[in-house]
């Protein structure tokens, strides 16, 4: 899901491991792993309370492959 006012993109994840500069999530759509640093991204449970949802700026997220441009 993205929303286009503020250019973030959202995506359901599991958290595999959190670091002291960067978190690590696997994309539930489609298995990958991401590393990410903590710049820009906010992290929190999702509706069904089963993972989380991660929200990132577009650009960030077309850079770590989670969408296309």
């Amino acid at each position: 899901m993205s929303h286009p006012r503020t250019q973030s993109v959202e995506r359901d994840v599991d958290l595999v491991e959190v670091g002291r500069f960067h978190l690590t999530v696997r994309d539930r759509v489609n298995g990958r792993e991401h590393t990410l640093t903590y710049d820009g991204l906010a992290i929190g449970a999702n509706e069904n309370g089963d993972g989380y949802t991660l929200i990132m700026p577009r650009v960030l997220a077309m850079m770590q492959g989670f969408c296309d441009a």
